[in-house]
């Protein structure tokens, strides 16, 4: 089989190419903190791989990687910067801060993406330090965005929708969890790709990374709760 393609600066191997992955990750900042939430579906082509993928990593206690795309690549991502960050605390007695990770995550994927064997995946890193709430959005070239909300994945675009219209400044926790809650709950619905379930977390300076069970989804979603 041909594997060259023509928009982009490399030849993406014949396994990339056939094993299309779908998902929906998203996360949204609030006041003190922030919320996230992924959805459940591994998914090759048409066919569920499996109904129950973790999606959502922690780094550190006030901080976490959301994954989408090649399982393989993210998760060996993942392992080099607990690694890097265990170290960078070692060394000088404090925790990475959110933007330093981000950096450092940025220039791993850069340096991958230039060897034209880039990681296949999209990746959000979130969390909070002394300076505040932080999102940061990545491609598989490394090129890092900082918003106050994102989502990535193929269910991203029906996430977007809902967040578009459910944000504001200085969210309470309940309000960005909500919102948070109906944008992954519009995703799974209208995407093939995405369902299965919503995981959600929050962290903030008091707490930590916090993990939610469906109870506390279903709390959150009232009566669109439960969902196709």
């Amino acid at each position: 089989m041909n594997n060259t393609n023509h928009n982009l600066p490399f030849n993406v191997p014949d396994y990339a190419r056939e094993l299309k992955h779908g998902t929906t990750t998203a996360a949204i900042s609030f006041d003190g903190g922030v919320a996230v939430a992924t959805d459940r579906r591994a998914s090759m082509g048409y066919m569920v791989a499996s109904p129950r993928v973790k999606k959502m990593y922690a780094l550190d206690n006030k901080s976490m990687l959301t994954i989408a795309g090649l399982p393989s690549d993210a998760l060996y991502l993942l392992k080099i910067m607990k690694a890097e960050m265990s170290l960078w605390e070692l060394n000088r007695g404090r925790p990475m801060t959110v933007k330093v990770s981000a950096n450092l995550l940025s220039t791993i994927m850069y340096q991958q993406f230039r060897s034209y064997m880039p990681y296949f995946v999209q990746i959000m890193l979130v969390g909070v330090d002394a300076t505040g709430p932080h999102i940061f959005n990545f491609d598989a070239s490394g090129s890092v965005s900082e918003d106050p909300f994102s989502s990535t994945g193929s269910g991203s675009p029906f996430a977007y929708g809902a967040l578009e219209a459910l944000y504001k400044d200085n969210m309470s926790q309940e309000e960005a969890m909500t919102a948070l809650a109906k944008a992954l709950r519009s995703a799974v619905v209208k995407d093939i790709a995405s369902g299965d379930g919503i995981d959600i977390a929050t962290i903030t300076p008091k707490d930590g990374v916090v993990f939610y069970d469906d109870e506390e989804l279903k709390r959150l979603l009232g009566k669109s709760y439960p969902f196709p």
